[in-house]
């Protein structure tokens, strides 16, 4: 399984600003080629240090090496050379 690309489909703050929440999409290619989209939901705890995107694509990443296949060592992860993840975000 190869990640093509991360998208942050939603980024928010929880009401009281220690949590960071959203939505990361992966867009990958499986053994046999075909291209698939995979949405992780991740609630981490806000960081001063962090950004807010890197909080939220380090938990997706994380979840997706947990999937039974990849923790089996079933399907193998890589990630497209020249990838870069992390986008600009500022707040609104």
């Amino acid at each position: 399984m190869t990640v093509l690309d991360i998208l942050i489909v939603s980024l928010g703050f929880s009401n009281d600003g220690t949590e960071v929440r959203g939505d990361v999409m992966f867009k990958l290619t499986d053994a046999e080629g075909e291209d698939k989209s995979l949405t992780m939901t991740c609630t981490c705890r806000a960081s001063k240090r962090i950004r807010p995107d890197a909080l939220l694509i380090g938990d997706a990443i994380r979840q997706l090496r947990r999937l039974p296949e990849v923790r089996s060592g079933e399907v193998r992860l890589k990630f497209a050379k020249g990838l870069k993840p992390i986008q600009q975000w500022k707040a609104a």
